[in-house]
């Protein structure tokens, strides 16, 4: 074929022979052919050597083919023309050859985008109190979520990934309990802004109230006596007792408890009343100590009944009243008045006193004088002798109208009111001065009911003068005979006008003692729980843990969800964050969770929930249906409002610390609107409170993201493919030699920066035949990145479809040998302090990392002289004047890791000393 044959003319009329020749022209002269070799002494051969007879030059612009008429020369001109394309086609045709083989004839498919997700909470708002709830919300799986913008300008959709069912609850309180043989702590959240660690080491009290009124009095002192039939009371030595005032609680001194056998006796001081305690006044003593206690671990105390019995003396009355109306017995008064007359009453008021049952009553009237102590001070035996010698007798006066004679002794009857009468108690006798005691004996009910005397509603006891006037009566025939003698002439007595003293007290105090009284009110509060016993009958222990630790320790953490809608069914879902426990806090180690909720049977039920926490180990969504008898109020907890669920394990030590949780939680992934084998979606995932709503908008629910969303991968390009197919066609996806495991991890999680593959090693020693031990980093830009609970969960899960029968794999830690370094550094001319410090610190703490490199040097040392070169390739950095590291490796001349698992890291604690240079 000829140079010109079969060449068509163009729209411009130029042959093809022309179009190829010129576009193979300004190549042809600097082009090599292949396999050409040069000539002598001379440069390689081109494609102008072959085609033209001179090169193209300024001077003869068209070069001229060596033999137009030679069809070769055509071929060569074309094969010049399309030399580049067809170079990198050629090149390019093994690696095609190699995807085609893979992916066609070996059938290994391609790994799809994996979407990034995001935790999405809920709020509804809620109705006013005077309006009814509205119906429960639910929103289906899919449900669309807007997530902003994305760099092209288009929206970002999120689709939920369950059904959530909006229940409007919020969480009231987080509380935890650690029990061990040793003793029980508890933890209450008291900042929702805070981190909450729900078994730190806070004692956890035990205490029993013993509630009862007969400990009321106002002012004072006082002695109780609490008994507890057939059991020690000196168990309870070394505890601390307290009594309720409106004010407080009120402490009884150390050392003043007095303890002998059943019974401890103790003083109290000041007063004693109700108290305000969960919305409710009670008055009582308690008993309580600490959860590491002697007695809180021997537990010994036992009873069926509590008996008290309190002895008071010196108590001030509340008032006094005769039948003429109040008596001020502040001051000096007289009980029965001025005329004391058979029948009259005094009546002595104290709410304290004979509001309870009393085993004996003692009033101390301290009298001015001798009055009261008899009818008159006047000697009737003298005029009566006196009288019989003048013989009036033989007169035939009548004596018995004139004479004065002796009355019987007044008699004083102690009267309650009882039944709406007056009952007598106990009769007193005819003298009133110093202390009077009554034995009382009227059953267990208080002594006096409440009674209304002169205006005034209170509880009362009177004196009833039931015999005898105190000398009134006899006064009065002599007041008449001194009156018949002044009238008939003879000589009257100026003694028979002197009137009786009445009965005059200038103090009345009241001592009493109550009968034991069986107490039928006794509260107990262990940890969070609280109890009040079931009496009459037999108690066992009061004072116990709230955790049976017969098995070992034991650890709850208990959540309270307040304003939950009354008629809530479906589906619970909420989002707790925590801070992640490495994976290598738990090797070897099963972590044992049931989680419960608490029920109309005042018992813990178990409570079937997918838990995205691992059991509180990493953040997640637990989700789970309302129980139908999921109770208001939680004894255990020591609350009657709310709804508590709680997590109870056996290895607490695993549970991390509680961040935050939010109610109405669901996951949410990145829906592409794209195909998704090339849809390489969002790289950035949404930061929290990046959510902007739902795509379809519900009256009264809003949504935001509580923390930044999970990064997602990309469809898998060219290179990753053939990189990952390749390397299962060594391992055949089989784990057998080490460099199997190492690849299938890396492969399989992007996540994971560096892995190292440890045969024969397990969690406790690095001589385990069958062990097979992965040392991971993850991609993370914490100083010392630990694999969490899930991403380690995962790699055994994998590796557990690819290992051999009899291999043990296992995922451990790396051993972080954290440095810090002590540099003096002259600065670049020019160059800030300030600034260059912050710059300066980061690359260290970059350059230390351990996944800086993109791999990590498992088991290689550290030389401080690596890192002076490191600084000084720094912009910033003129020269490093001095460097050394840090304490607990300053004066080492290397930094040695372990041998297999160890890691140089930073340490944060840089110590930079900057030079400025103007």
């Amino acid at each position: 074929m000829s140079g010109t044959a079969g060449a068509e003319p163009g729209s411009n009329g130029v042959s093809s022979e022309e179009v190829i020749t010129e576009m193979a022209r300004s190549a042809a002269a600097a082009r090599p052919v292949p396999h050409l070799p040069p000539a002598a002494a001379g440069p390689p051969a081109t494609w102008a050597d072959l085609l033209f007879h001179d090169p193209p030059s300024p001077r003869r612009p068209s070069a001229v083919l060596r033999s137009p008429d030679d069809p070769s020369q055509a071929v060569l001109l074309a094969v010049a023309a399309l030399h580049e394309g067809l170079a990198q086609h050629f090149a390019e045709l093994p690696r095609r050859a190699r995807l085609d083989w893979l992916s066609e004839r070996l059938g290994i498919p391609r790994r799809p985008m994996e979407p990034d997700e995001v935790v999405a909470a809920f709020t509804v708002a809620r109705p006013r109190r005077a309006e009814p709830a509205g119906p429960l919300i639910v929103l289906p799986t899919g449900t669309e979520l807007r997530g902003g913008r994305t760099a092209a300008g288009t929206e970002r959709l999120y689709a939920t990934t369950d059904t959530l069912t909006l229940q409007g609850a919020e969480i009231s309180g987080i509380m935890g309990t650690l029990a061990t043989p040793d003793g029980d702590w508890t933890a209450v959240r008291r900042d929702r802004d805070a981190s909450f660690a729900p078994f730190t080491r806070q004692a956890a009290v035990h205490r029993l109230d013993i509630v009862t009124d007969v400990l009321a009095f106002t002012a004072g002192a006082a002695t109780v006596t609490v008994t507890f039939p057939g059991q020690d009371a000196t168990a309870l030595a070394g505890s601390t007792w307290q009594w309720s005032t409106p004010d407080g609680l009120a402490t009884v001194l150390p050392g003043s408890a007095v303890y002998e056998n059943e019974s401890v006796t103790l003083a109290l001081t000041g007063t004693c009343g109700p108290l305000m305690v969960d919305g409710e006044p009670l008055t009582f003593l308690r008993v309580s100590f600490d959860g590491d206690s002697a007695p809180a671990r021997a537990f010994v105390f036992e009873t069926g009944a509590v008996q008290v019995r309190m002895e008071r003396d010196g108590v001030l009355p509340d008032g006094g009243a005769t039948g003429n109306g109040s008596v001020d017995i502040t001051r000096e008064f007289q009980p029965f008045g001025p005329t004391p007359r058979r029948g009259d009453s005094f009546y002595l008021r104290s709410d304290e006193t004979f509001g309870k049952p009393l085993d004996r009553l003692t009033l101390t009237f301290e009298l001015l004088d001798d009055s009261g102590n008899g009818l008159m001070a006047v000697d009737y035996a003298a005029p009566l002798q006196q009288w019989y010698a003048e013989g009036l007798l033989a007169k035939g006066i009548d004596v018995i109208g004139k004479i004065p004679y002796k009355e019987p002794d007044p008699g004083i009857q102690w009267q309650r009111r009882a039944g709406g009468a007056w009952q007598t108690f106990s009769t007193a006798g005819r003298k009133l001065h110093g202390s009077r005691t009554a034995d009382i004996a009227v059953g267990g009910t208080p002594l006096s009911d409440p009674a209304d005397i002169a205006g005034t509603v209170g509880r009362f006891v009177r004196l009833f003068l039931s015999g005898g006037d105190f000398g009134w009566e006899d006064h009065l025939r002599r007041v008449a005979r001194f009156a018949e003698e002044v009238a008939t002439a003879k000589k009257p007595r100026a003694g028979d006008l002197i009137a009786p003293t009445p009965p005059t007290a200038s103090r009345l105090t009241i001592g009493y003692r109550t009968l034991t009284v069986t107490v039928r009110d006794l509260r107990t509060r262990n940890g969070h729980a609280v109890r009040r016993l079931d009496l009459p009958g037999p108690v066992a222990r009061p004072f116990r843990q709230p955790l049976d630790t017969s098995a070992g320790a034991q650890g709850t953490v208990a959540l309270g969800f307040a304003k939950l809608r009354p008629d809530a069914v479906g589906g619970l879902s909420f989002h707790v964050r925590v801070t992640q426990a490495p994976a290598c806090a738990s090797l070897g180690r099963v972590h044992n969770v049931t989680w419960e909720y608490w029920s109309r049977a005042d018992s813990w039920m178990p409570l079937a929930v997918l838990d995205g926490t691992k059991g509180l180990r990493q953040s997640g969504v637990v989700r789970t249906l309302v129980p139908a008898d999921w109770a208001e109020g939680c004894a255990d907890q020591g609350t009657e409002t709310d709804r508590w669920l709680r997590l109870r394990t056996s290895t607490p030590q695993l549970v991390g610390e509680v961040l935050d949780i939010r109610t109405d939680a669901v996951t949410a992934t990145y829906r592409s609107t794209t195909d998704p084998t090339v849809d390489r979606g969002p790289l950035t995932p949404p930061a929290a409170g990046e959510l902007k709503g739902l795509l379809r908008p519900v009256p009264g629910v809003k949504v935001s993201n509580p923390v930044a969303g999970t990064p997602g991968r990309a469809a898998e390009t060219d290179e990753e493919y053939l990189h990952r197919a390749t390397g299962l066609v060594r391992h055949r996806g089989r784990a057998i030699q080490p460099w199997d495991y190492e690849r299938i991890v890396k492969d399989t999680f992007p996540e994971v920066a560096a892995v190292r593959c440890l045969p024969h090693t397990g969690a406790e020693s690095c001589a385990e035949p069958g062990s097979v031990a992965l040392v991971v980093v993850p991609r993370s830009g914490e100083r010392l990145p630990y694999p969490g609970v899930t991403l380690a969960e995962r790699i055994l899960a994998r590796l557990d479809s690819v290992r051999s029968a009899h291999a043990r794999p296992v995922v451990l830690c790396p051993l972080y040998e954290q440095v810090g370094v002590h540099a003096r550094i002259a600065l670049a001319s020019g160059v800030a302090a300030a600034e260059a410090r912050e710059s300066l610190t980061a690359a260290l703490d970059a350059r230390l990392h351990p996944g800086s490199r993109g791999f990590a040097d498992f088991g290689r040392a550290l030389y401080p002289s690596s890192l002076t070169v490191f600084l000084e390739e720094r912009p910033e950095v003129d020269h490093v004047r001095d460097l050394r590291l840090l304490p607990p490796h300053a004066e080492l001349p290397r930094v040695v890791t372990d041998a297999c698992r160890g890691l140089i890291a930073s340490a944060g604690n840089h110590e930079l000393v900057l030079e400025e240079v103007l």
